[in-house]
């Protein structure tokens, strides 16, 4: 909550516009002095006459189409520069000695301090268009300001004719400057050109082949290598295919075409030479289709269907048939191997041919890859070499063009200065402007005030909104209470006394709950007598914008109940939201205790208390108590007109009971606990402890108990009564209790309990309130103002 503290809302309008009327007097104050001021400084200041002359800027008489002015820049940066010549020391003593200008100032303070002067007095105002090209510079004035208009008139025509005179030698300058460069720069490029051309001569016989131009030559190269890689891969592969077949055959058959032990020789048996038949077909068919192939399945049955017949034959097993087979001479597998050996050579063949064709490949994409790096290279070069020449073309027209313009300003040709509005003598003063100078007063004053009450404000850290209360605070609202006199008007003219509106009596009929039931007979209390006068507020109203009761005539305190008097006003109705959020808060609990509190006397929190009690009861229809726990400084009787003993002091002692001290009011379920006789001095804190036991018994007979407690800060009673409650309602007062205040009581007293804000003084006027009460003397305003 410390953090909080020092946070603060977004400033609104709203705020700036109370701010103001709470700082009115120190505003006003502070414009009314700034005002006063300005008045004196508007006739004492010194007067000044200006005198002003108007030069027209001619254009050149040939047009710029067919000779190119040679002076360059802007009729402004050129008027700068002049102006920088005419207002040097030199030319502005000469004027000085020339007019006798300043010779008190000279004999004072020195020359050097005459020449600034000077130069603040003088003038140079350029006047022109605006147009598609941007402002065009058609004329300026020079003016000079003097106490004596006579001289002040005598030194501008004297400037003026500086400025032309500037202006010629300035022009001659240029035309013989920019032709004296134009040589010189021509001379220059001529050579750089040379140098270029040298350069890309080189560069194209150093990198012969890489070229630029020379990439489609490359690419068709390459493309043609590529065909031949691709042409001999595509052989190697068939090649490999073949070898492969080729060495698969051999395998095989070398596997199957075996002799026989004992079987003799090829011719011998028929049985093996049809079993080495079937092998070699079995072969050739294996070189050319899958195993699961028609003939190669029905030669494998062959085969098996021979070895057996063979076994049967010698009684050999199928196994000793192959293991056993001796290799014999055989022309199909020389011829095998034969052509075997004759395609690796020519795969060997085609192998190295495609090695010679990727090693010219590389060459060329070498040169591919090159060319784009060789491109940017002589792109530069290329392009440095067009710069040149453009550049050497431009000079050379420059230069041209420079000798017409030369011709051009020695026959006075070219733009010139032209007086149209000679120096005039003045007869108005320049200095002083009584009417800015009063503006400026005003202005200075309203910031001065503004920026004072705002600093005031700031410096005073209050509260001064409710939702500025809830955030820094970190605890809900239960009320925005306005200031108790916008219930009952601006001025209060008409108020009743007490006399002709109700009066708060105390009611002997009503019956205690959770007591024996009294007397059916009633007896009114005796009420406050009055004359019936209408009383003035001004009578009647203390420090913090509540009535009161003390002096000669003054309107009684009981109108602190507002609740009662205005109960249509927006004052009762913040009571009545107020109560409804503490039953909110509430929530299924049958009974509550509220301690209503404040950080310093003086806040409201009695008038809170008594309202709030008296709405809960009538409003809502509640049972409720208020007991006034400030035994120190007891007023809650006097806002009700009931007595003030017996009461709380005597049921702490002892000396009457509970029932006899509780006085109801009226016809509504409210009862009241006064503080009781003060004249045995002040109740020990031990028996204010004794106060929990009859809270105990109490929250039985009642739905709200509200205890009127003293201040936080002052007392150390509050920390007692806080450990009692259900809820804290603390009284904070707007724009009067500052922030560190209220912290500070709450760190002094820690609650541990629902806590509630009642911000009491509100400044309320903007507020929409649709209610308005009419009083048989008084119609209340809708209109609502903060209290001083």
């Amino acid at each position: 909550m410390d953090a909080h503290m020092n946070e603060s809302l977004p400033i609104t309008f709203y705020d700036y516009l109370s701010m103001a009327a709470r700082r009115k007097w120190l505003i006003i104050g502070a414009v009314l002095l700034s005002l006063g001021i300005a008045g004196i400084l508007a006739r004492v200041l010194p007067k000044s006459y200006r005198s002003s002359t108007l030069i027209l800027v001619e254009d050149q008489k040939i047009p710029e189409d067919y000779v190119k002015a040679i002076v360059g820049g802007s009729i402004e940066g050129r008027l700068i520069m002049i102006k920088q010549q005419v207002m040097s020391r030199t030319l502005l003593s000469k004027v000085v000695e020339e007019f006798k200008l300043y010779p008190d100032d000279v004999r004072s303070a020195g020359f050097e301090e005459v020449i600034e002067k000077m130069r603040e007095s003088i003038k140079v105002e350029t006047v022109g268009s605006s147009g598609a090209r941007g402002k065009t510079v058609e004329a300026f004035s020079i003016s000079f300001a003097h106490e004596d208009p006579m001289v002040a008139m005598k030194v501008t025509a004297k400037l003026a004719s500086l400025f032309i005179e500037e202006n010629l030698r300035v022009r001659e300058q240029f035309v013989e400057g920019a032709s004296e460069f134009l040589e010189q720069e021509l001379a220059k490029s001529k050579a750089g050109l040379e140098a270029q051309e040298q350069l890309i001569s080189d560069f194209k016989k150093k990198y012969m082949g890489e070229l630029p131009q020379q990439m489609e030559a490359n690419l068709r190269a390459l493309d043609r290598l590529q065909s031949d890689v691709t042409v001999e891969s595509e052989s190697i592969n068939s090649l490999t295919d073949r070898v492969g077949l080729i060495d698969k055959a051999i395998r095989d058959y070398e596997t199957s075409g075996t002799t026989t032990p004992g079987l003799g020789t090829p011719g011998g048996d028929p049985l093996v030479q049809h079993l080495r038949e079937l092998e070699r077909n079995l072969t050739t068919l294996k070189a050319g289709y899958k195993e699961s192939y028609p003939d190669i399945v029905q030669v494998k049955q062959e085969i098996e269907s021979v070895k057996a017949q063979l076994v049967d034959k010698h009684s050999l097993s199928g196994r000793e048939v192959n293991e056993e087979a001796v290799k014999t001479f055989d022309p199909y597998l020389q011829g095998l191997v034969r052509q075997r050996d004759e395609a690796q050579i020519e795969l060997a063949g085609l192998k190295q041919r495609r090695i010679r064709l990727a090693s010219q490949m590389q060459a060329y994409e070498g040169r591919v890859e090159r060319t784009p790096s060789r491109e940017q290279e002589l792109m530069i070069l290329v392009r440095d070499y067009d710069n040149g020449q453009k550049n050497y073309q431009s000079l050379l027209d420059k230069r041209v063009n420079a000798q017409v313009a030369e011709n051009l300003e020695k026959r006075q040709k070219g733009e010139q200065f032209r007086i149209i509005d000679p120096a005039n003598l003045p007869e108005k003063t320049e200095k002083p402007d009584q009417m800015r100078i009063m503006l400026v007063g005003l202005i200075l004053g309203c910031m001065v005030g503004f920026g004072g009450a705002f600093a005031v404000d700031q410096y005073k850290a209050s509260f001064r909104r409710p939702e500025e209360a809830e955030m820094l605070l970190g605890l809900p609202l239960l009320a925005a209470i306005p200031d108790f006199k916008t219930a009952y008007g601006l001025t209060g003219k008409a108020l009743p006394a007490p006399q002709s509106a109700p009066s708060t009596q105390l009611s002997a009929v009503a019956v205690l709950p959770g007591a024996a039931e009294a007397s059916s007979e009633a007896a009114p209390a005796e009420g406050r007598k009055s004359n019936g006068r209408l009383l003035s507020w001004s009578r009647f109203r203390n420090g913090n914008g509540q009535v009161n009761g003390n002096g000669h005539g003054t309107l009684p305190v009981e109108y602190n109940l507002v609740a009662k008097w205005r109960p249509m006003s927006i004052v009762a109705e913040q009571f009545r939201v107020a109560a409804t959020r503490l039953g909110l808060m509430a929530g299924d609990r049958p009974n509550t205790v509220v301690v209503v509190s404040s950080a310093l006397k003086g806040e409201g929190k009695t008038a809170s208390a008594v309202n709030l009690a008296y709405t809960l009861a009538r409003d809502l229809g509640k049972t409720t108590l208020l007991i006034d726990c400030d035994l120190k400084n007891p007023s809650v009787h006097t806002i009700l007109g009931t007595g003030l003993e017996p009461g709380l002091s005597e049921v702490l002692q002892g000396t009457h009971t509970l029932e006899d001290s509780i006085h109801p009011l009226e016809k509504w379920p409210l009862w009241i606990l006064p503080a009781g006789s003060q004249e045995n001095g002040t109740i020990e804190l031990s028996k204010v402890h004794q106060l929990a036991k009859l809270l105990t018994e109490l929250r039985r007979r009642f739905d709200y108990i509200i205890l009127d407690a003293p201040p936080i800060l002052p007392l150390a009673d509050m920390n007692v009564l806080a450990s009692m409650a259900d809820v804290l309602g603390l009284v904070i007062k707007a724009d009067v209790t500052s922030r560190e205040v209220v912290q500070k009581a709450l760190n002094s007293l820690k609650p541990t309990i629902q806590s509630g804000i009642i911000l009491t003084g509100v400044w309320t006027n903007g507020i929409p309130y649709y209610m308005q009460e009419r009083h048989p003397a008084h119609r209340v305003s809708a209109g609502l103002v903060r209290s001083a």
